[in-house]
C-alpha cells in the first residue's frame, strides 16, 4: 500500500469518527441513565443523624429531564465536537503513527470529553466514565516498552492526587482536588505511563489555572469557587496527544 493511500485511509477514517464521535457525544450525554451523576448531598440534615449524606441527582439535570429538554443542546454542540474530533483526526492522521493509535485515541477524547461536559454542567463525573476510560488504556499497551509501565503510570498519578489532597487538607481543612479527579489522573496513568501522567499534571494545572484567572477576571466566580477541574484536563490531553505524545524523554528521565 503506498504511503498517499494510507494518508488517504487515515484521513477518511478520521472524519468518519468525528460525525461519530460529534454527534455521539451529544447524544450519550443526554440519554445516559439519571442514575449515573447521582451524588451525595453535603447539605443533607439527616448527615449528623446517620454519619452519611443522601444521595441526590444534580437540579440542573431534574429540571432538564422533567421538562423535557436536552440536557446537552445538539445546536450548536454537536457541530462543535465535531469540528474538534476532525481536526484531532485528521491532525493525527496526517502526523502518522497509524490508524490504530487514531482510533484509541479519540476514543479517549471521547470519554474525556463526556467527563468535562458532566463536571462542567453538575460537578459530578459518573465513575462509569473512569472505568471507560480505564478500558481504553488497553489499547496503548503495546506502545509503552515495559508491561510494568500502566500500572506505574497510575500508581504515580494516584500519589500524586493524594499528596496534593493531603497538602489541601493540611493549609486549608478542606480538598484541593476532588475524587472524580483523584480517578481521571489514575486512570490516565494507565494510559499515558509515568512521563505521560506527570506532563498531564502540569498542563492540567496550568490551563485550570488560566481557567480560573478567566472566571474571576469576568466576574463569574471568586476564588473561593469550587470550579471544574475536568475542561482544563481535557484540553491538557487533546495537547499531550496531538503533540507530547512519547516526549517524556525529552523533558526528563523517570
Amino acid at each position: 500500500m503506498t504511503y498517499s493511500v494510507n494518508i488517504a485511509i487515515r484521513i477518511v477514517t478520521a472524519i468518519i469518527l468525528a460525525v461519530f464521535f460529534g454527534s455521539g457525544s451529544v447524544v450519550a450525554f443526554n440519554n445516559i441513565r439519571a442514575k449515573w451523576f447521582e451524588d451525595y448531598d453535603e447539605n443533607d440534615p439527616a448527615k449528623e443523624i446517620t454519619g452519611t449524606p443522601r444521595r441526590i441527582l444534580p437540579p440542573k439535570l431534574v429540571e432538564a429531564d422533567n421538562a423535557g429538554r436536552q440536557r446537552l443542546p445538539s445546536t450548536p454542540w454537536k457541530y462543535a465536537f465535531t469540528g474538534y474530533f476532525g481536526i484531532c483526526g485528521i491532525y493525527l492522521a496526517v502526523r502518522g503513527g497509524g490508524i490504530a493509535f487514531e482510533i484509541a485515541v479519540l476514543c479517549v477524547l471521547f470519554v474525556v470529553l463526556e467527563m468535562a461536559i458532566s463536571d462542567q454542567l453538575y460537578s459530578v463525573v459518573p465513575d462509569q466514565f473512569s472505568i471507560a476510560l480505564a478500558v481504553t488504556s488497553i489499547a496503548f499497551i503495546t506502545y509503552h516498552e515495559e508491561w510494568w509501565e500502566p500500572l506505574a503510570g497510575a500508581g504515580l498519578g494516584l500519589a500524586i492526587s493524594l499528596a496534593i489532597l493531603g497538602i489541601g487538607m493540611l493549609l486549608f481543612r478542606s480538598g484541593s482536588i476532588g475524587g472524580a479527579d483523584i480517578k481521571f489522573f489514575t486512570c490516565f496513568g494507565l494510559i499515558a505511563g509515568r512521563q505521560g501522567i506527570v506532563i498531564i499534571y502540569i498542563l492540567t494545572t496550568l490551563l485550570f489555572a488560566v481557567q480560573s484567572a478567566i472566571r474571576i477576571a469576568t466576574g463569574r466566580g471568586t476564588i473561593k469557587d469550587r470550579a471544574p477541574m475536568m475542561p482544563a484536563a481535557c484540553a491538557a490531553v487533546t495537547v499531550y496527544f496531538m503533540f507530547l505524545w512519547n516526549t517524556g524523554d525529552l523533558i526528563f528521565h523517570l
